[in-house]
């Protein structure tokens, strides 16, 4: 049976967080865009809420409780939604499915300073298919030989680690990669159209002898499709409380703004396409916290993040288009953030490819 009545502890998490998000990061948001970095005084901060330490804790994580927290500091700011969810992302993986020897790696996340990491999916080919790999990990002796490329990787020149997921064999991989292994290169930033501050990068391996002993689980037996679930359903919070942005930005917008003699908000187009975005965060969140749900009850969920995920990416874009045409000329000026907000969605919505697989 599942519930979508907040426990009186996911209350607090969501109150709170929604508090720091809005007072501390929403502020940054535009200097973060004009100055395309995140500074570190920033990333202590959102480091300092405890998201990523909690995951170590197997009675402490939950990714419902996560999907709550990206949903609000998505609605502040999607860049640095991204920037936690990339290293909660590694984290969680290795705490969910790691061996004794692997998770002691954790320990280096364990302190107060914001620690950088990623996984490594997305790949820089057109019309990527994540059932399609072209990065492969070959077996050679007691070590795995990964080659290939990753693209898309957030702060991927501050980050210690990637766990990198290849092909191998006819089936997927996850191998621990540390940052300074020989063979991998950390490409340039790239420019973006949004997540200007998120540094996404590309990271070539070329040959990188990865000890057989970090791939992911217990003798190597991990479960991948669960790490792009769980990417999926991050990307979909945060997604979702980008769209909750837009709408909530909007609504007093157009009720304060009169044109031919009476507000914005009475024209029944402006007031029905209200009401669509409003309908979109709904179901955007309820598909959400469905997979979520499913995520910890530890139930089939490819197919269920797969639909959030693709609903999600779908919608956000024409979420915010319809809310930068709302304010009219100034939806394309930088003294409103839905501009911003339009662009991070763009950024946002091709993460995992045109829309996933």
């Amino acid at each position: 049976m599942i519930s979508y009545e907040l426990t009186q502890e996911q209350q607090i998490v969501q109150a709170t967080m929604s508090e720091f998000a809005l007072q501390e990061l929403f502020p940054q948001t535009r200097r973060l865009d004009d100055g395309g970095i995140i500074d570190a005084e920033l990333l202590t901060k959102l480091w300092s809420t405890g998201i990523v330490q909690a995951q170590v804790d197997e009675e402490d994580r939950s990714p419902v409780t996560n999907a709550i927290v990206l949903e609000e500091l998505g609605a502040a700011d999607a860049t640095l939604a991204i920037a936690i969810a990339s290293v909660l992302g590694f984290v969680g993986a290795i705490a969910d499915q790691g061996s004794a020897a692997q998770k002691a790696l954790l320990e280096e996340f364990a302190n107060d300073d914001f620690r950088a990491a990623a996984i490594a999916l997305m790949e820089p080919s057109f019309g990527f298919d994540v059932s399609r790999l072209a990065t492969k990990a070959s077996r050679s002796g007691d070590n795995y030989v990964l080659t290939g490329r990753k693209a898309m990787v957030p702060l991927a020149r501050h980050c210690s680690h990637f766990l990198v997921i290849a092909e191998s064999e006819g089936g997927k991989v996850a191998l621990i990669v540390p940052r300074d292994a020989m063979g991998v290169l950390v490409g340039e930033t790239k420019q973006t159209i949004g997540l200007r501050a998120l540094e996404l990068g590309e990271v070539n391996f070329d040959n990188v002898e990865v000890p057989a002993s970090m791939r992911l689980g217990e003798n190597g037996e991990a479960d991948v499709q669960r790490i792009i679930d769980s990417a999926r359903v991050g990307l979909s919070a945060t997604m979702t409380g980008l769209c909750r942005a837009v709408r909530d930005y909007v609504i007093p917008y157009t009720k304060e703004r009169v044109v031919h003699g009476g507000p914005l908000a009475k024209k029944q187009f402006i007031a029905f396409t209200i009401a669509d975005i409003h309908m979109d965060v709904e179901a955007m969140r309820w598909m959400t916290w469905k997979a979520a749900w499913a995520l910890e009850a530890r139930q089939p969920v490819t197919q269920q993040a797969q639909l959030a995920y693709t609903y999600a990416s779908q919608q956000i874009v024409f979420a915010s288009d319809l809310g930068l045409q709302m304010l009219g000329g100034h939806g394309f000026t930088k003294g409103h953030p839905v501009e911003l907000w339009y662009r991070n969605a763009r950024a946002l919505s091709v993460l995992e490819g045109a829309a996933g697989v």
